[in-house]
């Protein structure tokens, strides 16, 4: 559910999670409990590039999570799986031409 702003002539703005009908008919005030009415609100439209909007939320994930890593499977560990074969060559007559 969406969160809504609200505005309370005597108390102010307050926030609060409802439905879009429910929003529409107004939420009653925590503090006198008088009903009040929906501001408008505009959408949020994002500027940022998506390859630095992808990089941001990568660094936000990795400060607080980092990422786990296995012994065993560090670039330097030289199993199978880890080592980096060779482009198959298709142009044989090319070695040695360079």
């Amino acid at each position: 559910m969406p969160v809504y702003d609200f505005n309370c002539s005597d108390h102010g703005i307050f926030s609060d999670w409802m439905s879009y009908d429910a929003s529409r008919q107004g939420a009653p005030c925590p503090d006198c409990g008088g009903i009040c009415a929906v501001l408008p609100s505009i959408p949020q439209i994002s500027t940022m590039s998506s390859a630095l909007r992808r990089a941001e939320s990568r660094a936000d994930a990795s400060s607080s999570e980092p990422k786990v890593m296995k012994r065993g499977h560090l670039p330097t560990c030289g199993c199978n799986m880890c080592k980096k074969a060779a482009p198959p060559t298709s142009r044989r007559w090319m070695l040695g031409t360079c």
